[in-house]
C-alpha cells in the first residue's frame, strides 16, 4: 500500500490538492452517485497535481448500473499504470471489470460493500447484548476465507470501514494480527444506507438524467427520530449517521491502515 496514514476528501473532484499538508494523500468522486465522480479530463489532472506533490489518490467509486460503468471506463483509462492510486469499489461488476481491464490497479472494497451494520440505533438497541453490538461491526473484512478469494481472484487489497463504538476493526489493537486486512477507516461521518431516488432532483433515479447539476452539494438535510439515538444527516441519495465531529483530527488506527478524513459531509 502507499504507506500514507491520511487520505483528506477535497470533494467529487479533488480540488484544493495543492493546499495539502505534506503526507497527506487526497480522496475524491463518490461512494453513492455517479454524478459525482470526476470527469476524465479532471481525474488525469488531479493524479498529475498528486503526483507533483508527491502524495497519493483515492478515488471512491459508487455502485453501477451497466451503462453507467460503460460511460465511467474512460475516467479509469485516465488513469497511468504505476499511478500511486487505490481505488474503492462499491459495486461488484465494477470490481470484475476493473479487476479485467486493469489488473495493475489497486482495490479495496468500499463501505457500501464491506458488510458492516452502521444505524445508530444499535448503539442504544436494549435488546442487544455487548457481543451481539460488535457483531454488527463486522463484515467480509472479517473473514479470512473470504479476503483470501477476494485478493486471489480480484487483486483485492484493502477494505473501507467506518469508525463506531462496536466496531471492533476500526478501533486501535496492539495485538492485531499480522495477517489482518488493510483498513481505511473514514471518520467522521459512517454511512449508513443508500437509495436510488435522489430527493435533489425531485425523487428521480441519478439513472433517469444523462447529467447532474449536483444540487445536493449546497447543503444537507436533518432527520431526526426519538429511537434512533442519534441523527441522520440526509445529502444526494446517502444518509450518514456523525458519531464525533471533531473526529477529523484523529490518527490512523495503531495496525496497518489509513484514515480518511471529511471536512464536510461528502
Amino acid at each position: 500500500m502507499s504507506g500514507v496514514r491520511e487520505y483528506r476528501y477535497l470533494g467529487p473532484d479533488g480540488e484544493g490538492i495543492a493546499g495539502l499538508p505534506d503526507g497527506v494523500g487526497v480522496a475524491l468522486g463518490s461512494e453513492y452517485c455517479v454524478h459525482l465522480l470526476p470527469s476524465a479530463a479532471r481525474m488525469a489532472e488531479a493524479v498529475r497535481e498528486a503526483s507533483a506533490r508527491g502524495v497519493p489518490v483515492l478515488l471512491l467509486t459508487p455502485y453501477f448500473r451497466d451503462a453507467e460503468l460503460k460511460r465511467a471506463i474512460p475516467l479509469f483509462r485516465t488513469i497511468p499504470a504505476g499511478a500511486r492510486i487505490d481505488i474503492s469499489i462499491n459495486d461488484w461488476g465494477a470490481l470484475r471489470t476493473l479487476h479485467g481491464l486493469f489488473p495493475w490497479m489497486r482495490l479495496s472494497i468500499g463501505r457500501l460493500l464491506s458488510g458492516m451494520k452502521t444505524c445508530p440505533r444499535i448503539g442504544v438497541s436494549a435488546r442487544l447484548t455487548e457481543e451481539g453490538r460488535m457483531w454488527h461491526g463486522e463484515g467480509i473484512f472479517s473473514s479470512p476465507r473470504a479476503r483470501a478469494y477476494l485478493e486471489e481472484t480480484y487483486g483485492v487489497a484493502g477494505y473501507h470501514v467506518d469508525d463506531l463504538p462496536w466496531s471492533r476493526p476500526a478501533r486501535d489493537d496492539p495485538d492485531r494480527e499480522a495477517d489482518s486486512p488493510f483498513l481505511f477507516v473514514h471518520v467522521p461521518h459512517a454511512i449508513v444506507t443508500v437509495s436510488d431516488a435522489c430527493p435533489w432532483i425531485g425523487g428521480a433515479s441519478s439513472a433517469s438524467v444523462a447529467s447532474c447539476p449536483r444540487p445536493c452539494r449546497n447543503g444537507h438535510v436533518l432527520l431526526r427520530e426519538p429511537t434512533m439515538g442519534g441523527d441522520l444527516l440526509l445529502k444526494g441519495k446517502a444518509r450518514f449517521t456523525s458519531r464525533d465531529p471533531g473526529g477529523i483530527d484523529r490518527t490512523s488506527p495503531s495496525g496497518a491502515g489509513a484514515v480518511v478524513t471529511y471536512r464536510d459531509l461528502p
